[in-house]
C-alpha cells in the first residue's frame, strides 16, 4: 500500500522515472510476498468440503472488483476528472492513490476478523542457506509428498500460459484485429466479468468433482478457443470477442482450483511453505509464454500467431497435469 501512495508523487518528469519504476518493483515483491501468506490462508477459512467453493468465491470476487475500479476510473476519465487539472500526469497519480484507499477498505477484514496461524517454528537463515534449504524442501516433498511436487511443477507451467493471456491479450486486440483503445477497455470489462461469474460457479464445480478433473477440463477449453482464435482470425473481429471471452470463462476456474488442490494436497502445517514454492516455481519458468510468443511471432512474422505460442504452453501444462495423480483421501 505505501508504494502505491508513493506513486501519486511521480510526476510526468524523466527526473522521476527511477522513483516510479523503484516503488512498482518493491510493489510487486511484497505483493508476492503477500500473495503467498494470504493463500495460505484458504485452509483456516475453509474445510475440506468447501475449499473448492472459498477459492472460487475469491477468484471470482476478486475479478469483480477489478471491474468495478476499471469502471471507476473509466467514468472519470470519460467526465474529464470533473475538471480537475489533470496535467503533470495527475490522473495516473490519483488513480495509485486510489488503489492504495482500495486495498485499505478491502485488506481490513482480513486482518479483523482471520485469526493469526500458529508458526511453525522454523529458524530463520541467511538468503545463501535458505536456496539450501528450498533444496532440501523439494527433496522432501520427492520423498513425502510427491503428488504436491508434481502438481507445483505442472501448474508452473500452466500458470505461465496464463500470464501470456494476460500479458500479450491486448496486443493481439489492437494488433491482430484493429481494436480500438476504446474497445479493448470494454473487452477487458467483459472479459474480467466472464471470468469473474465463471470463477464463482466453478467453485462448487470443484467440490462437486474435484479439483485435479475442472483444471484438466478449462485447460483443454484454453486450448481449444486459443486455436479457434488463431486460425479463424480472418473472419475478423467476432472471433476474438467470442473466442476471446470463451477463453476466459476458464482462465479463473483454472486459478481457483489450482489453490483448491494445493491446500487439499499440502502436508497439514506447511501451507505457507508449500504455497512460496508454489510461487517461486511459477515465477522460475516465467521465460515460456514470452519466448514463445517471440519465436511464433518471428518464424511467421505475424502478431496472431503469437497465439499459437501462448497455447502451446498452456498445453504443455495440460499434458503435465495428466501426471498428476491427487490423493484419494
Amino acid at each position: 500500500m505505501a508504494c502505491m501512495v508513493g506513486l501519486f508523487f511521480v510526476e510526468a518528469s524523466p527526473a522521476f522515472f527511477a522513483l516510479g519504476v523503484g516503488l512498482i518493483a518493491l510493489g510487486s515483491v511484497f505483493s508476492e510476498i503477500a500473495g503467498v501468506n494470504y493463500n495460505a490462508l484458504i485452509t483456516q477459512v475453509s474445510t475440506p468440503a468447501t475449499v473448492g467453493r472459498v477459492s472460487g468465491l475469491g477468484w471470482g470476487l476478486g475479478y469483480v472488483g477489478g471491474i468495478v475500479a476499471l469502471v471507476i476510473v473509466v467514468i472519470a476519465d470519460g467526465a474529464d476528472w470533473w475538471g480537475m487539472d489533470t496535467s503533470n500526469g495527475m490522473a495516473y497519480r490519483l488513480i495509485a492513490l486510489g488503489c492504495a484507499l482500495w486495498a485499505v477498505v478491502f485488506a481490513w477484514p482480513l486482518f479483523r476478523y482471520v485469526p493469526e496461524a500458529p508458526a511453525a517454528g522454523r529458524e530463520p537463515v541467511s538468503l545463501l542457506a535458505g536456496y539450501a534449504r528450498l533444496w532440501s524442501d523439494l527433496m522432501g516433498l520427492w520423498r513425502d509428498a510427491r503428488s504436491t511436487l508434481w502438481f507445483l511443477l505442472a501448474s508452473a507451467i500452466y500458470r505461465d500460459g496464463l500470464a501470456g493471456v494476460f500479458t500479450f491479450g491486448a496486443i493481439i486486440a489492437a494488433v491482430a484485429f484493429g481494436f480500438e483503445p476504446t474497445e479493448v477497455i470494454i473487452f477487458g470489462i467483459a472479459a474480467n466479468l466472464v471470468a469473474g461469474v465463471a470463477t464463482l460457479f466453478a467453485g462448487m464445480v470443484d467440490d462437486r468433482i474435484g479439483p485435479r478433473r475442472l483444471i484438466l477440463i478449462s485447460l483443454t477449453g484454453m486450448v481449444i478457443a486459443g486455436l479457434a482464435v488463431a486460425f479463424l482470425h480472418e473472419a475478423g473481429a467476432m472471433v476474438f470477442w467470442v473466442g476471446g471471452l470463451v477463453l476466459c470463462l476458464f482462465v479463473g476456474p483454472v486459478q481457483a482450483a489450482s489453490r483448491s488442490l494445493l491446500a487439499r494436497v499440502s502436508p497439514p502445517g506447511r501451507e505457507g511453505e508449500i504455497f512460496g514454492l508454489y510461487a517461486t516455481t511459477g515465477r522460475a519458468v516465467s521465460f515460456l509464454a514470452p519466448a514463445l510468443w517471440t519465436l511464433a511471432i518471428a518464424l511467421t512474422g505475424a502478431t496472431i500467431w503469437g497465439v499459437v505460442g501462448i497455447i502451446t504452453v498452456v498445453a504443455l501444462g495440460l499434458v503435465a497435469m495428466l501426471f498428476v495423480k491427487v490423493p484419494t483421501g
